[in-house]
């Protein structure tokens, strides 16, 4: 999947007055210069439209919907901000990928 399109203040106001004046997804899309289903992605994930169907819908990874936790790491007990649920500071779990496949006793020595 590629990369999320990013839309300018302008062609949010022009997706948003295009919507109430009715206009074709497809008039949309080419004045943004994007196919109809990114317009649609685009107009779901800013709020502005909803639409029924799986690949509309907003990943829950999105920064929007991420929630952090200042959880003391694991490993090095450190308290920088992550994502809720991830338990090892970044530079602790980069450290425990570059080891993986060796015992566990291993990774958590001090």
């Amino acid at each position: 999947m590629g990369k999320p399109v990013k839309v300018s203040k302008r062609d949010l106001e022009y997706l948003a007055n295009a919507l109430k004046e009715k206009k074709p997804y497809t008039e949309m899309a080419r004045h943004l210069k994007i196919c109809v289903d990114t317009v649609k992605r685009i107009l779901q994930r800013e709020g502005l439209a909803e639409f029924e169907g799986a690949k509309y819908v907003v990943a829950l990874s999105n920064t929007k919907n991420t929630k952090y936790w200042n959880r003391p790491c694991m490993k090095c007990k450190g308290t920088k901000s992550r994502p809720k649920w991830q338990y090892f500071c970044v530079k602790c779990k980069e450290i425990n990928e570059q080891y993986s496949g060796l015992p566990s006793e291993w990774l958590w020595d001090d």
